[in-house]
């Protein structure tokens, strides 16, 4: 079964629109950069089948005619279109009806006469079908499966003899049924789109015809259907009956509106061409607001183009290339206005033209270049929130969701009674007040999890909070807050466990908020008031956090610790620069350097220190070794090895400098710390 999301095309086909183009990797490539992703090629009697990966905003694309049109532009070459016969409208016999114009913005319907089908399908048509994966079927169809695959227009034949007088596109009644080309009886519903004469359903529009209307070798009269068809329209009813055929795969990602009457003239064409039909009747109805819709003109500064691709594009390039695209560009002043192809259904901002220019230009052809060494962080704070939560994850927080509201007088202990909101008509007790602060919220979730033999808790969440404010306002405020509680670790041999303090959450709120100030406070209501801080950002407050106050453990019953944190995420200044410098491609020296000191002394104060003097070409120092050793040292003394790393981005260092610096550490060790180089 042929693949629909593909398109394969003939190389030798393909030279009928440009000619003299050459069948090779080169152009596999082009296509490839245009978005058009190549995914096989296979050689088939001197000729090469390109198989194409198609995207469903590409529906301009499947068909010969539209993969020529994008390969023109970067060939630089006009397209020689198929050639067609100059229809015409006859008005003196009718054969359409009434059209839906929600279904259908343009309906064409081509009547012939004496026609023969038994005729064999010419080899050239049957050839570029089979390589393109259509199975031959009679004559009619196959013109019409040709046209359909050469210029991307799907039409149907119905046997005139069998249609009762007029045709109608309608929606279908509910339980309407048709038996369908491939067997399957359909019921039907309202929202199913259908063609119809003056007695029964002959076709389900723009997917599948009906088994009694139509093509076989003894068709001699013959209305062939060219029309537009809404593409959600298709989609729904494609969808609803899982059915894809080659003529809905196209209708529902969009045909071009315009495209129906130059089909009808193409099918005439080669119908003349091949057979011995002459005289034909043409009905064509078209709704004129389809065709303002499709009128869309966007006016484009040139340099627009500059400043968003980063190159300079000259204005002849971008010029030819729409006008080679179908566009018709008409520059002005420092302008060009483009007029958005009928067949572009991709197309609607400027941003979208852009994009045509840079396929065009070559992606590969855009040289890389560095970015500026000054960034600032993003401070839409849907990405800060995203950022927060990726933060505290890490550190092994889990998020939870809560309700806003609270049973009624739950928040007294932590909240004046003024500042509760209570719901009027609330659906049930426990639900009878908006939550002024989260803090209840995260203590039920601990609960919830010890009653379920889980006391190592750390969780958070973001939401909201609402309290009156002036003149009786409701204010809502965006709260990040979480709680932790428990041990630091599992139990292993590894590490030891400590229960969780309020430094554990000073850390991990350091963690994740850029220059987080803590500073002592003792006026929150429902914290411990010895262990809580307010929290700043320079001068303004952010939040709070500490140990939730007594009153808090005895009316929930809680045994463990609890460290609680309220952050006002709306008054966050999340911007930081960032810096960026080159680095050295110097070889970078290490020197270790073992010392002896008094056991008291703590290591990191050594590494403290020495960092503190920024010593010349010093890019990392750290401990490597501690040693015991009471034979050798005696009591109450440790062996130290630390590790420096030096490296210059100017030039490659030399023992002496390296000497001059290890000798200025040494000294600094000695006078703060009483050291000895051990030998």
């Amino acid at each position: 079964m042929k693949e629909l999301n593909n398109m394969k095309i003939s190389g030798n086909w393909l030279k009928e629109f440009i000619p003299n183009i050459k069948i090779n990797e080169k152009l596999t490539y082009n296509l490839t950069s245009l978005g058009l992703e190549v995914s096989s090629v296979v050689k088939h009697k001197g000729d090469l089948i390109i198989d194409i990966d198609m995207t469903p905003n590409r529906a301009d694309c499947l068909s010969m005619l539209g993969i020529a049109r994008d390969l023109s532009a970067v060939y630089n070459k006009k397209i020689i279109f198929p050639k067609i016969a100059n229809i015409k409208v006859t008005p003196s016999k009718k054969f359409i009806n009434k059209i839906d114009k929600k279904i259908c913005g343009s309906y064409g319907a081509l009547v012939l006469h004496g026609v023969d089908n038994t005729i064999k399908t010419p080899n050239i048509i049957t050839q570029r079908l089979n390589k393109c994966g259509i199975s031959k079927v009679n004559f009619i169809v196959d013109i019409l499966n040709y046209v359909m695959i050469e210029v991307g227009q799907p039409m149907h034949a119905f046997d005139l003899d069998k249609i009762n007088r007029l045709i109608n596109v309608r929606y279908a009644k509910a339980n309407e049924k048709i038996n369908a080309l491939d067997g399957v009886k359909y019921t039907l519903n309202k929202n199913i789109p259908v063609i119809t004469d003056d007695n029964k359903i002959q076709a389900i529009a723009g997917i599948i015809g009906g088994d009694y209307s139509s093509i076989n070798l003894k068709t001699q009269n013959v209305i062939i259907e060219s029309a537009f068809f809404t593409p959600t329209v298709i989609r729904k009813a494609a969808k609803l009956f899982r059915l894809q055929t080659d003529a809905s795969y196209r209708f529902e990602r969009g045909v071009d509106p315009r495209l129906n009457n130059i089909a009808a003239g193409r099918v005439l064409y080669l119908m003349k061409k091949y057979s011995n039909v002459k005289n034909y009747q043409y009905n064509l109805t078209t709704n004129k607001e389809l065709i303002k819709k499709h009128n869309h003109v966007i006016n484009v500064k040139y340099n627009f183009f500059d400043e968003s691709l980063g190159v300079q594009i000259s204005r002849n390039f971008i010029k030819k290339t729409f006008k080679l695209l179908g566009f018709n560009p008409i520059s002005y002043n420092d302008k060009i206005r483009l007029t958005i192809p009928s067949h572009r259904f991709d197309i609607k901002i400027e941003q979208d033209l852009v994009e045509e220019i840079a396929r065009v230009y070559g992606y590969d052809n855009f040289e890389p270049v560095l970015p500026h060494n000054i960034f600032k962080i993003n401070k839409d704070p849907s990405i800060f929130s995203e950022n927060i939560i990726n933060g505290l994850v890490s550190r092994g927080f889990n998020e939870i969701i809560s309700f806003s509201f609270l049973p009624k007088n739950s928040q007294l202990s932590t909240n004046n009674i003024s500042d509760i909101i209570k719901i009027k008509n609330p659906i049930s007790e426990d639900k009878s007040e908006l939550r002024a602060s989260m803090v209840h919220s995260m203590i039920r979730a601990y609960k919830y999890n010890v009653s379920r033999q889980n006391a190592n808790i750390k969780i958070f969440e973001i939401g909201k909070i609402y309290n009156f404010v002036k003149s009786k306002k409701i204010k809502e405020n965006n709260i990040l807050s979480g709680i932790i509680s428990g041990i630091n670790a599992e139990n292993n041999l590894k590490s030891d466990q400590e229960n969780l303090s309020f430094l554990d959450l000073k850390g991990h709120l350091q963690s994740i908020i850029p220059n987080i100030i803590f500073k002592p406070y003792k006026n929150i209501k429902h914290l411990n008031k010895f262990c809580q801080a307010t929290l700043y950002q320079g001068k303004h407050t952010i939040g709070y956090c500490g140990e939730i106050s007594q009153e808090l453990y005895s009316e929930y019953g809680i045994k463990n610790n609890l460290y609680y944190f309220e952050i006002f995420t709306d008054s966050i200044n999340n911007a930081i620069d960032t810096k960026y410098k080159k680095f050295s491609i110097y070889p970078k020296i290490k020197r270790d350097l073992t010392i002896l000191v008094d056991d008291k002394i703590y290591v990191q104060d050594i590494i403290d220190i020495i960092g503190e003097k920024s010593f010349n070409y010093m890019i990392n120092s750290k401990i490597s070794d501690i040693f015991y050793n009471k034979k050798e040292f005696g009591d109450n003394i440790k062996s130290i090895t630390l590790e420096f790393i030096f490296q210059d981005c100017n030039s490659t260092l030399t023992d002496n400098t390296v000497n001059t610096e290890m000798d200025k550490i040494l000294n600094l060790i000695k006078k703060h710390f009483n050291a000895q180089v051990r030998t």
